[in-house]
Protein backbone atom coordinates (compact mmCIF):
# COMPACT_ATOMS: atom_id res chain seq x y z
CA UNK A 1 0.00 0.00 0.00
CA UNK A 2 1.16 3.59 -1.25
CA UNK A 3 0.72 5.73 1.62
CA UNK A 4 2.50 8.75 0.37
CA UNK A 5 2.82 9.52 -3.09
CA UNK A 6 6.31 11.55 -3.69
CA UNK A 7 5.84 12.34 -7.08
CA UNK A 8 2.08 13.81 -6.87
CA UNK A 9 3.44 15.56 -3.77
CA UNK A 10 6.33 17.14 -5.89
CA UNK A 11 3.58 18.60 -7.84
CA UNK A 12 1.28 20.21 -5.41
CA UNK A 13 4.23 21.62 -3.76
CA UNK A 14 4.99 23.97 -6.62
CA UNK A 15 1.32 25.17 -5.38
CA UNK A 16 1.40 28.50 -3.31
CA UNK A 17 -1.50 26.69 -1.31
CA UNK A 18 -0.43 23.38 -1.40
CA UNK A 19 -1.48 23.15 2.22
CA UNK A 20 -4.87 22.81 1.46
CA UNK A 21 -4.80 19.34 0.74
CA UNK A 22 -2.45 18.13 4.56
CA UNK A 23 -5.87 18.35 6.62
CA UNK A 24 -6.92 15.34 4.19
CA UNK A 25 -3.34 13.51 5.37
CA UNK A 26 -3.56 14.94 9.44
CA UNK A 27 -7.20 12.70 9.05
CA UNK A 28 -5.40 9.90 7.64
CA UNK A 29 -2.19 9.87 10.38
CA UNK A 30 -5.25 10.32 12.65
CA UNK A 31 -7.20 7.25 11.27
CA UNK A 32 -4.76 4.95 11.54
CA UNK A 33 -3.12 6.00 14.56
CA UNK A 34 -6.50 4.05 15.74
CA UNK A 35 -6.32 1.06 13.69
CA UNK A 36 -2.98 0.24 12.65
CA UNK A 37 0.04 2.08 14.46
CA UNK A 38 2.81 0.94 12.94
CA UNK A 39 1.42 2.14 9.00
CA UNK A 40 0.51 5.21 10.62
CA UNK A 41 4.33 5.93 11.88
CA UNK A 42 5.10 4.26 8.62
CA UNK A 43 3.16 7.65 6.73
CA UNK A 44 4.53 10.19 9.20
CA UNK A 45 8.00 9.51 8.79
CA UNK A 46 7.50 9.56 4.78
CA UNK A 47 5.85 13.12 4.92
CA UNK A 48 7.63 14.32 7.49
CA UNK A 49 11.29 13.05 5.68
CA UNK A 50 9.74 14.61 1.92
CA UNK A 51 9.19 18.17 3.80
CA UNK A 52 12.24 18.24 5.23
CA UNK A 53 14.27 17.01 2.13
CA UNK A 54 12.20 19.73 0.14
CA UNK A 55 12.72 22.64 2.55
CA UNK A 56 16.50 22.16 2.06
CA UNK A 57 16.16 22.38 -1.58
CA UNK A 58 13.72 25.31 -1.66
CA UNK A 59 11.08 23.25 -3.18
CA UNK A 60 8.26 24.12 -1.40
CA UNK A 61 6.21 26.99 -2.43
CA UNK A 62 6.24 29.58 0.26
CA UNK A 63 5.40 33.50 0.90
CA UNK A 64 8.63 35.79 0.15
CA UNK A 65 6.06 38.14 2.52
CA UNK A 66 2.93 37.91 4.48
CA UNK A 67 0.94 38.42 7.87
CA UNK A 68 3.53 39.71 10.17
CA UNK A 69 2.77 37.93 13.42
CA UNK A 70 5.53 38.70 15.29
CA UNK A 71 3.88 41.99 16.33
CA UNK A 72 1.78 40.56 18.09
CA UNK A 73 4.30 39.83 20.78
CA UNK A 74 3.65 40.48 24.28
CA UNK A 75 5.78 41.08 27.13
CA UNK A 76 7.00 37.29 28.11
CA UNK A 77 5.91 36.98 31.32
CA UNK A 78 5.16 32.91 30.52
CA UNK A 79 7.10 29.59 30.37
CA UNK A 80 5.75 26.48 28.70
CA UNK A 81 7.67 23.01 28.87
CA UNK A 82 7.27 20.76 26.26
CA UNK A 83 9.09 17.57 25.22
CA UNK A 84 9.65 16.21 21.55
CA UNK A 85 8.37 13.19 22.55
CA UNK A 86 10.92 11.38 20.35
CA UNK A 87 13.17 8.83 21.45
CA UNK A 88 16.16 9.71 19.20
CA UNK A 89 17.46 13.78 18.66
CA UNK A 90 15.40 15.65 16.89
CA UNK A 91 17.18 18.03 14.08
CA UNK A 92 16.12 21.58 13.63
CA UNK A 93 15.32 20.81 10.19
CA UNK A 94 12.77 17.49 10.88
CA UNK A 95 11.56 20.17 13.45
CA UNK A 96 11.15 22.61 11.16
CA UNK A 97 8.89 20.33 8.51
CA UNK A 98 7.75 18.64 11.60
CA UNK A 99 5.48 21.77 12.55
CA UNK A 100 4.89 23.03 8.87
CA UNK A 101 2.54 20.01 8.55
CA UNK A 102 1.15 19.68 11.64
CA UNK A 103 0.60 23.95 12.69
CA UNK A 104 1.35 25.72 9.88
CA UNK A 105 -0.39 24.56 7.28
CA UNK A 106 -3.46 23.36 8.99
CA UNK A 107 -3.94 27.39 10.28
CA UNK A 108 -3.54 28.48 6.82
CA UNK A 109 -6.34 25.82 5.14
CA UNK A 110 -8.33 27.37 7.87
CA UNK A 111 -7.97 30.80 7.50
CA UNK A 112 -9.13 29.89 3.63
CA UNK A 113 -7.34 33.51 2.52
CA UNK A 114 -5.66 31.54 -0.13
CA UNK A 115 -2.25 32.90 0.31
CA UNK A 116 1.38 31.48 0.90
CA UNK A 117 2.55 30.04 4.19
CA UNK A 118 4.61 32.88 5.59
CA UNK A 119 5.89 31.83 9.35
CA UNK A 120 7.97 35.32 9.88
CA UNK A 121 10.73 33.45 11.08
CA UNK A 122 13.92 33.05 8.66
CA UNK A 123 17.62 31.81 9.32
CA UNK A 124 19.99 32.70 6.58
CA UNK A 125 17.69 33.41 3.88
CA UNK A 126 14.93 30.74 4.59
CA UNK A 127 11.80 30.22 6.75
CA UNK A 128 11.99 28.03 9.62
CA UNK A 129 8.93 26.48 11.40
CA UNK A 130 9.98 26.06 15.07
CA UNK A 131 7.40 26.28 17.48
CA UNK A 132 10.17 26.77 20.47
CA UNK A 133 12.33 29.16 21.67
CA UNK A 134 14.70 26.76 23.14
CA UNK A 135 15.18 22.60 23.26
CA UNK A 136 17.13 21.26 25.88
CA UNK A 137 19.34 18.36 24.31
CA UNK A 138 20.29 15.32 26.16
CA UNK A 139 23.53 16.68 27.16
CA UNK A 140 21.83 19.02 28.56
CA UNK A 141 23.10 21.65 26.51
CA UNK A 142 20.17 24.58 26.16
CA UNK A 143 19.93 25.42 22.18
CA UNK A 144 18.36 28.53 20.99
CA UNK A 145 15.78 28.24 18.44
CA UNK A 146 13.40 31.46 18.56
CA UNK A 147 14.67 34.79 19.46
CA UNK A 148 12.88 36.35 22.49
CA UNK A 149 10.84 38.74 20.18
CA UNK A 150 9.20 36.03 17.90
CA UNK A 151 5.86 33.87 18.45
CA UNK A 152 6.09 30.32 18.78
CA UNK A 153 3.34 28.27 17.71
CA UNK A 154 3.18 25.75 20.63
CA UNK A 155 1.06 26.07 23.16
CA UNK A 156 -2.53 25.69 21.44
CA UNK A 157 -3.76 29.12 22.92
CA UNK A 158 -2.65 32.21 21.12
CA UNK A 159 -2.68 34.43 23.64
CA UNK A 160 -0.06 32.24 25.50
CA UNK A 161 2.24 32.18 22.55
CA UNK A 162 2.11 35.37 22.37
CA UNK A 163 3.30 36.19 25.69
CA UNK A 164 5.45 33.00 26.47
CA UNK A 165 8.51 31.65 26.02
CA UNK A 166 8.34 27.77 25.03
CA UNK A 167 11.15 25.30 26.80
CA UNK A 168 10.67 21.58 24.92
CA UNK A 169 12.89 18.83 26.40
CA UNK A 170 14.18 16.29 23.78
CA UNK A 171 13.15 13.41 24.35
CA UNK A 172 10.04 11.39 25.16
CA UNK A 173 8.68 11.65 29.01
CA UNK A 174 5.45 11.25 28.27
CA UNK A 175 5.80 7.99 31.08
CA UNK A 176 8.96 8.67 33.18
CA UNK A 177 11.08 12.05 34.71
CA UNK A 178 13.77 14.14 32.85
CA UNK A 179 17.59 12.93 34.58
CA UNK A 180 18.41 15.85 36.80
CA UNK A 181 20.81 17.27 33.98
CA UNK A 182 18.06 18.07 31.82
CA UNK A 183 15.44 19.78 35.07
CA UNK A 184 18.90 21.46 35.98
CA UNK A 185 19.63 22.60 32.33
CA UNK A 186 15.95 24.10 32.52
CA UNK A 187 16.13 25.70 35.83
CA UNK A 188 19.21 27.50 34.59
CA UNK A 189 18.16 28.72 31.74
CA UNK A 190 14.97 30.26 33.44
CA UNK A 191 17.01 32.00 36.18
CA UNK A 192 19.65 33.60 33.60
CA UNK A 193 17.10 34.70 30.62
CA UNK A 194 13.62 34.79 32.08
CA UNK A 195 14.48 36.20 36.12
CA UNK A 196 11.11 38.25 36.12
CA UNK A 197 8.86 35.43 35.18
CA UNK A 198 7.09 34.36 38.12
CA UNK A 199 7.39 30.67 39.12
CA UNK A 200 2.89 30.57 39.36
CA UNK A 201 3.55 31.06 35.55
CA UNK A 202 5.56 28.31 34.45
CA UNK A 203 3.40 25.15 33.05
CA UNK A 204 3.76 22.46 31.35
CA UNK A 205 1.93 22.54 28.04
CA UNK A 206 -1.11 19.96 29.27
CA UNK A 207 -1.93 23.04 32.04
CA UNK A 208 -2.72 25.01 29.07
CA UNK A 209 -4.09 22.90 26.17
CA UNK A 210 -6.16 20.21 28.06
CA UNK A 211 -6.24 17.68 24.90
CA UNK A 212 -2.31 16.69 25.26
CA UNK A 213 -0.29 15.05 28.09
CA UNK A 214 2.90 17.27 27.06
CA UNK A 215 5.31 17.54 28.78
CA UNK A 216 4.95 13.90 30.59
CA UNK A 217 1.91 11.88 32.48
CA UNK A 218 4.11 12.51 35.74
CA UNK A 219 4.44 16.44 35.19
CA UNK A 220 2.00 17.09 37.99
CA UNK A 221 1.12 15.47 41.17
CA UNK A 222 -0.76 11.88 41.33
CA UNK A 223 -1.59 9.84 43.74
CA UNK A 224 1.12 8.22 45.55
CA UNK A 225 3.52 10.36 42.61
CA UNK A 226 5.26 13.54 42.94
CA UNK A 227 5.37 15.47 40.56
CA UNK A 228 8.34 16.88 38.20
CA UNK A 229 7.24 20.08 38.18
CA UNK A 230 7.69 20.69 41.90
CA UNK A 231 11.48 19.21 41.34
CA UNK A 232 12.14 21.93 38.36
CA UNK A 233 10.17 24.78 40.68
CA UNK A 234 12.58 23.92 43.45
CA UNK A 235 15.77 24.68 41.60
CA UNK A 236 15.02 27.51 40.22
Amino acid sequence: MNLFNRKEWEDKIKDPCWYDAVPNILDEMAALRLNDFEQSLKLKNAVYTFFEEKLKEGEVALGANGKKWNQERKPIDTIVIHHTKSSERLSKERLSAIELIRLYAPTYAKRGKKEPIYSDHNREGKQVFYPYHWIIRSNGEAERLLLDHEIGWHAGNWDINCRSVAICIDDNHEDSMPDKANLRSIARLIREQYPLVSKDRIFGHREINPKTTCPSNYFLDAPEQRGWKNALLEMI
